[in-house]
């Protein structure tokens, strides 16, 4: 299956510049959360619109930066999901309680 994802350049290196600033709550309009293999999660995170494009897209960025394989997917009618997994089910927590709610 092709990846449809949104790539994007490595980020430039030296001093961290300011992280963007998240606009309001990170909460997501949906999560999706289904088994994959023995104790193992595929999850599927939606956001809508620009302000949701802009959640999605730093906690995209945030997850790649800390070694979490994702993607960013633009879906219809203005929707983005970050979808990650298979994980563990400490990974699935980990993600879900430390980026993305």
């Amino acid at each position: 299956m092709a990846d449809r994802g949104i790539h994007r350049p490595p980020r430039p290196q030296g001093p961290d510049p300011e992280e963007p600033k998240l606009p309001g709550p990170t909460r997501p309009d949906k999560i999706s959360i289904w088994p994959v293999e023995a104790d193992r999660f595929g999850i599927d995170v939606l956001f809508h619109g620009a302000t949701g494009f802009k959640r999605a897209d730093q906690i995209h960025r945030s997850l790649v930066d800390s070694g979490v394989g994702c993607q960013l997917r633009q879906e219809l009618d203005n929707g983005w999901i970050v979808r990650f997994g298979p994980v563990e089910r400490r990974e699935m927590l980990d993600v879900l309680n430390g980026y993305v709610w």
